[in-house]
């Protein structure tokens, strides 16, 4: 579970790092978890799927990563889209980068392909995980605004503040570890 959240938290930073080059706004940090939280749902849940018929069936296990891979990036170019189209007046540009660059929907996928639990517990953890990772978002651009307007060392300001927020955030998602064990 530690190794689940430190992930978590790395993907959330990167994430946000990478929103953090356009003009930053909250309904940006809100689609992108949105956003976010979809790829992983659907990331997870459509890597079992493929576990069950296509690589258990024809004994592709060592192929896993190169049958996954696509529909990842199939899902990180059509989510944004899905919500340009639904809700045009949301900043949904640019969103295709950190979604392709998550590394917590590929590593989820990969262990829920692995472990092959039932549809309905894989359904769950997706979607906890993905409301995790937008909670872990919004706690950064949490972090950001409030850090620009506070007393903060001149050497703090910026990445090393986001950092040790970060640092900090893994720490308290870690109080979690073994919360929720069967």
């Amino acid at each position: 579970m530690n190794d689940y959240v430190l992930v978590l938290v790395s993907a959330a930073l990167v994430s946000h790092m990478l929103l953090q080059q356009q003009p930053p706004s909250r309904l940006r940090v809100q689609v992108c978890g949105l956003a976010c939280a979809l790829t992983i749902a659907l990331g997870i849940t459509g890597g079992q799927a493929l576990e069950r018929w296509v690589v258990a069936p024809w004994q592709l296990e060592d192929l896993r990563l190169f049958l996954l891979l696509p529909w990842l990036g199939l899902l990180a170019w059509s989510v944004p889209q899905a919500l340009a189209r639904l809700r045009p007046q949301w900043p949904s540009e640019g969103l295709a980068l950190p979604l392709l660059g998550n590394a917590v929907v590929l590593g989820l996928s990969l262990q829920a392909m692995v472990e092959r639990q039932e549809w309905l517990a894989t359904l769950g953890c997706s979607v906890m995980a993905g409301l995790g990772f937008w909670l872990a978002l919004a706690l950064f651009d949490d972090l950001v605004q409030r850090s620009d307007h506070a007393d903060i060392p001149a050497a703090l300001r910026g990445l090393p503040i986001t950092l040790v927020g970060a640092g900090v955030m893994a720490m308290a998602f870690s109080g979690f570890n073994g919360l929720f064990t069967q």
